[in-house]
């Protein structure tokens, strides 16, 4: 049992990820990784930091496995990740531990943690960090336990791997080039092994180094691939921002008190005080990872902690082996049990004292429920973005325009076309494209609001229809 029990955790994980998850096109960063995966568009406009060329390839791969459903398919990509990401907490707790309960804690903890469990039922790229992270650490412990230098060689190619997945591998590789140069440099990993990981590292990388090698090439730049490469974009600021935002991190710390409203955090913060030594890389690599994100100046902030989390519960999993008192083993699975009833009653508690509104998080997105859009892990019920969508789409049919006010939004409408009968006369405009949405009207054709909220004013001249509104000549 204990030899497959990771396995069989895993398998459990996918199971309730899978079919709890999204399976309609969503909103904002999740709607726009299923219209370029769906679409076959590798490339990004915000760039290449946002290509996230392993998660593309992966998306692509599942697609040709789920074609009746496509959405829900790249969907099916962060629930691996996070059934990988299971399956892992469990084998590195007990690897250290040889405490299959203990064990058994960590995996549990991680399958039900509130923000980890719905970011594996959406379309994003955190949860294949998050496994390729766990993973990792897994490797080290290897070297680390039972001192076998070639498990370099795996953990480098894994890291090699996130990096092409996400550039938040960069804060491991930091920890772990240090230790690999140092093991090198004593001669506890010959030049054989040292030479197999670099080169497992930039095979592992090669879906985005690659990428960036022939942009260069394209482009004939060095210094602003880099950067495109590093920060987007758009985003070199926030990433290297000192002082946070504190609202922003004060949101991060809920979602994370919320994914973990148990004993895993004091459990994780007795392991850390015990093994201070023993796992001090570990330690140094969860630190990394929180202390960039806890001072990332984005609003979604909250997101780039899902691989954090990973280390957290297998840092719980220790603490867990190390509480000599069984009544707080026994209350810890208890509590637990009973997380989802605490999801469960999230909105409720959320629409009674106003929180969304207080913290200025409250979007009045057509169709959706704003608590429960946030506090309910299982997303498989949420649908607005399609539904307004089509709504557009449908009031624009055949030959109108629809002006979205919400960037944002624009995938799935986008989507929507790509996946329409006839949807090539229908035109896509932004509130500024005055003179595209003139010719339309000058034309006897409809034009379509989508508006962002639906407390927004009405804009002069247009009609409510449904949750869109129209203006016909």
């Amino acid at each position: 049992m204990k030899k497959h029990a990771a396995c069989l955790l895993g398998l459990l994980a996918f199971a309730l990820y899978f079919f709890t998850g999204s399976r309609t096109i969503q909103w904002q960063d999740s709607g726009q990784f299923t219209l370029r995966i769906g679409t076959g568009e590798l490339m990004n406009y915000w760039g290449l930091a946002m290509v996230h060329p392993l998660h593309y390839h992966l998306g692509r791969i599942a697609m040709r496995l789920m074609p009746w459903n496509i959405p829900w398919a790249i969907t099916s990509v962060s629930a691996l990740g996070g059934a990988v990401a299971v399956g892992g907490a469990f084998a590195a707790v007990h690897k250290w531990t040889r405490n299959f309960n203990a064990a058994l804690y960590a995996a549990l903890c991680l399958m039900m943690a509130h923000t980890f469990w719905r970011f594996s039922g959406l379309p994003e790229v955190y949860t294949l960090s998050a496994a390729l992270l766990i993973l990792q650490m897994l490797c080290f412990l290897h070297i680390q336990k039972d001192g076998k230098p070639g498990a370099w060689i795996p953990l480098m190619g894994l890291n090699g791997l996130n990096f092409a997945n996400h550039n938040l591998a960069l804060l491991e590789l930091a920890v772990w080039g240090l230790l690999f140069l140092h093991a090198w440099r004593k001669g506890t990993l010959s030049h054989r092994q040292a030479f197999a990981a670099i080169g497992l590292w930039l095979l592992g990388s090669l879906p985005y180094t690659s990428l960036i090698l022939v942009t260069m090439f394209v482009q004939g730049a060095f210094w602003p691939v880099v950067q495109s490469a590093l920060f987007g974009h758009s985003f070199s600021e926030q990433v290297m921002a000192v002082r946070p935002t504190l609202i922003y991190t004060s949101v991060s710390l809920a979602f994370l008190a919320l994914s973990f409203p148990n004993l895993s955090l004091p459990f994780a913060g007795l392991a850390a005080w015990r093994e201070r030594k023993a796992l001090a890389p570990l330690l140094a690599v969860l630190a990394m990872h929180l202390f960039f994100v806890l001072r990332y100046d984005v609003i979604d902030q909250y997101t780039f902690l899902i691989p954090a989390m990973a280390g957290l519960a297998f840092f719980a999993g220790i603490g867990f082996d190390q509480c000599q008192k069984p009544v707080f083993r026994r209350l810890a699975f208890c509590l637990l049990a009973l997380q989802p009833l605490l999801y469960g009653i999230a909105p409720t508690l959320a629409r009674q004292t106003d929180l969304l509104g207080t913290l200025g998080f409250e979007r009045n997105k057509p169709y959706r429920d704003d608590a429960e859009y946030l506090f309910w892990p299982w997303t498989f019920r949420e649908t607005s973005a399609s539904q307004i969508a089509r709504d557009a789409v449908e009031a624009a049919h055949p030959d109108g325009g629809i002006v979205i006010v919400d960037h944002m939004a624009s995938y799935a409408v986008l989507w929507t076309l790509h996946t329409w009968e006839n949807p090539h006369e229908i035109k896509v405009l932004r509130p500024g494209d005055q003179e595209e949405l003139l010719d339309i009207l000058t034309a006897n054709k409809r034009a379509v609001w989508m508006p962002a909220s639906t407390v927004d004013e009405i804009p002069e001249g247009w009609t409510p229809n449904g949750k869109v509104l129209i203006n016909l000549p």
